[in-house]
């Protein structure tokens, strides 16, 4: 991102995050867009680290939540780091995702921590059906969006259309069958194009596992280098609000590898699926058009920034239109034509930028400050400065033996498949020995990753 310098009379903000979930891009994005496109001085503090250093937050003129951190859990929101956030008097705001779970959990910790602020991805039918407890009437909501145009891509230089080694592609979570119906397209459009795409010889590379999951450049590059990218609408169309059916859902699931959505939605979800829809654009889309990529989704309204057959090829729920989804992959110029006006209409429009949302998210912040610190604003400057550096630092180092104590794990459960597939008699002596050795590593793993 190109940096704004700061404006000299600007606020001092603390925003509290995760550092741990940089590592994807949209997050990565989203954090650093307040940094350098904000006229306010805008601090990023690791929010585990911060309760540790006993972080004073009085300096700031205003703190904010990011929706890297589920504050409803102390494994984000430390005990420490929840006493300093209530004892704060200035104005505290929440960015929120994932809104269909622990939603009267959050609601409860908008309440206690005081938040005053909830911009929320939530179409505005549905915020106070969801938001449905009596203390957020005094709640101010902001809508925004899932993630936002990323400028630099839009200067990035991309191969040909017709040089493009994939025909399409595809990345997505096979989600449980709580989050309902909707939830299930982000992984049904790929298993369904999958097997239809055979019937036509396209070259595909469409995934849903885990571990075929892909970050940084190497998305990017997986982009740029596929004429088109499927897509959905992002959301669930079940709210789980105690929370309590996640759990009992997944634990099903996972004892019952054969069930299905129907199956999870008739034990679990009192035929409450379909009743409150939370449908918005995902980052993805802004990407694809950055990088003009042609996309290929199931018709949705895609918060009012694509249009059908303008900015994105439809294909059916169904897939019965196949033939004419195909039809266009294929032909430069119709593909052209909707990947350029993509490129022109959306990923260009001042619109969709991080620079247009971080200029309303300072509006928002200069309504609600009525009252600056009373800790001077050049010393308040450094103080958060150095509370950044040092928590991002701290992070930094937790990620770090994080990631290695992964490795660990992802070597011994590598060595443990190879051996699996040796002769069973000498496999299974051999298993039991190494199975031994990683129960006794695996306390020196959790070491690693608290760093004693």
């Amino acid at each position: 991102m190109h940096q704004t310098p700061n404006s000299e009379y600007g606020l001092n903000i603390v925003l509290l995050c995760d550092r741990a979930a940089m590592h994807t891009g949209t997050v990565r994005d989203h954090i650093e867009a307040f940094r350098v496109m904000s006229r306010h001085r805008v601090h990023p503090v690791d929010a585990r680290a911060a309760a540790s250093l006993g972080a004073d937050l009085s300096a700031a003129d205003a703190v904010v939540l990011h929706y890297s951190l589920v504050i409803c859990s102390d494994a984000y929101i430390k005990p420490a780091l929840a006493a300093a956030i209530r004892a704060y008097k200035g104005p505290k705001i929440l960015f929120i995702q994932d809104e269909y779970r622990w939603v009267d959990r959050t609601a409860e910790a908008i309440r206690q921590l005081g938040i005053s602020v909830v911009f929320t991805v939530v179409n505005r039918d549905v915020i106070r059906r969801i938001y449905r407890a009596p203390w957020l009437d005094d709640v101010r909501f902001e809508e925004t969006l899932t993630g936002f145009v990323p400028e630099d891509l839009c200067k990035r230089t991309v191969p040909p259309y017709a040089s493009r080694s994939l025909d399409v592609s595809y990345r997505a979570r096979r989600l449980s069958g709580w989050f309902g119906a909707f939830g299930q397209e982000k992984w049904i459009i790929g298993a369904r194009f999958a097997e239809d795409a055979r019937r036509y010889g396209l070259v595909c590379d469409i995934e849903t596992s885990e571990a075929s999951r892909i970050y940084g450049e190497r998305w990017i590059d997986f982009v740029a280098n596929s004429k088109a990218v499927l897509g959905t609408e992002s959301g669930a169309s079940f709210i789980d609000f105690s929370g309590d059916v996640q759990g009992r859902a997944e634990a099903y699931e996972k004892a019952n590898p054969e069930a299905t959505f129907e199956d999870v939605r008739d034990r679990f979800l009192d035929g409450r699926d379909g009743d409150i829809v939370i449908r918005v654009i995902s980052p993805r889309c802004f990407e694809a058009a950055a990088l003009r990529t042609l996309m290929i989704m199931y018709p949705g309204t895609y918060s009012g920034a694509l249009e059908a057959n303008r900015h994105y090829v439809p294909l059916a729920r169904d897939h019965s239109n196949m033939d004419e989804v195909v039809a266009i992959l294929r032909d430069p110029v119709r593909a052209g034509d909707i990947i350029e006006r993509a490129y022109r209409e959306v990923a260009c429009s001042p619109r969709w930028t991080f620079r247009a949302f971080i200029a309303r998210f300072d509006d928002v912040v200069a309504e609600v400050v009525e009252t600056r610190s009373s800790v001077p604003a050049a010393e308040a400057t450094a103080t958060l400065r150095d509370l950044a550096r040092r928590s991002m630092r701290m992070a930094g180092q937790r990620v770090l033996r994080m990631k290695i104590a992964t490795s660990i794990m992802r070597a011994g459960n590598g060595v443990e498949r190879s051996i699996a597939r040796w002769p069973a008699p000498i496999a299974r002596p051999v298993l039991k020995v190494g199975r031994s050795v990683l129960t006794s590593i695996k306390p020196v793993v959790r070491r690693i990753i608290v760093g004693r």
